[in-house]
């Protein structure tokens, strides 16, 4: 950072907020309490990301409030071509399952993987947490393909390997689990969700 003449917001003052967080901090509410389940859960689970494919970023950020209460924390991991279609419902299986998983149900989902590379690389799928869990979770995976995908590889091809090494194979038992009824789809009632595309 240095480098670029950057300075960490919390190097100069440990304690308290920089005048340049300032703007940016959200009072203390109570969808954020009501929501707190999704987002330990998420950090927990953040592993998972990586079976998308070879990871090359993932930022994410909280939304809007939902009605009923509870925040929408929204990721977006940018990977290398994958597993297309099936990786990123993987992911929103493999995030609902049972066992490992959070108490999460699908409520949308549009994907572009069928279209040609470049015109869209982004795939989004929300999920509710269920009846009595405030929350939602949407996350609009990017795959890295063609041409996009080659600039990368080229550009720090060292960066490259590394995040090669970081990509997670799933077992194969793992996915015959998933398609035998493992998937997020639930007979749960889900809370109310707003603002769905």
């Amino acid at each position: 950072m240095g480098a670029y003449g950057m300075t960490p917001c919390h190097r100069d003052l440990p304690a308290r907020w920089h005048p340049a967080e300032r703007p940016y901090r959200r009072p203390s509410r109570r969808g954020t309490a009501a929501s707190a389940w999704l987002t330990s859960g998420l950090l927990r689970r953040v592993g998972l990301i990586r079976t998308l494919g070879a990871p090359l970023a993932v930022t994410g950020w909280l939304g809007h409030h939902e009605r009923g209460g509870g925040e929408r924390w929204i990721i977006d991991p940018t990977f290398a071509e994958g597993s297309g279609a099936t990786g990123h419902r993987r992911l929103m299986a493999l995030l609902a399952a049972p066992g490992w998983g959070l108490p999460l149900a699908s409520v949308d989902e549009h994907c572009a993987c069928h279209l040609p590379p470049g015109y869209s690389d982004q795939c989004t799928a929300v999920a509710a947490g269920l009846a009595e869990r405030p929350g939602v979770l949407e996350v609009r995976a990017i795959q890295r393909r063609g041409d996009r995908l080659k600039r990368i590889q080229e550009h720090r091809p060292a960066i490259y390997a590394a995040q090669q090494q970081l990509a997670l194979s799933v077992p194969a038992w793992v996915g015959r689990w998933l398609e035998r009824g493992g998937s997020p789809i639930s007979r749960v009632p889900v809370r109310a969700v707003t603002n769905l595309r």
